[in-house]
């Protein structure tokens, strides 16, 4: 598991939403959904593997803040 790839979705993420937020852009609801939907996938794959999560998990709980509180 490569997780520098899923920090990576994460700040691309943080930026991009950021970046839409201060200039008034509608904020990218896509990119949200698409970085969710791998990491869940991330996460199932190493539940299965028997592999550790947590820091999957964290980095799923920073999107959730994106989604549910920052937005």
């Amino acid at each position: 598991m490569n997780m520098e790839k899923y920090y990576r979705i994460v700040l691309d993420l943080y930026k991009q939403s950021f970046s839409d937020y201060v200039n008034k852009y509608p904020v990218n609801v896509d990119a949200i959904s698409e970085a969710q939907k791998c990491l869940n996938f991330a996460i199932d794959k190493a539940k299965i593997d028997n592999e550790p999560c947590d820091e999957l998990e964290a980095l799923k709980s920073d999107i959730n803040h994106i989604k549910y509180e920052l937005l």
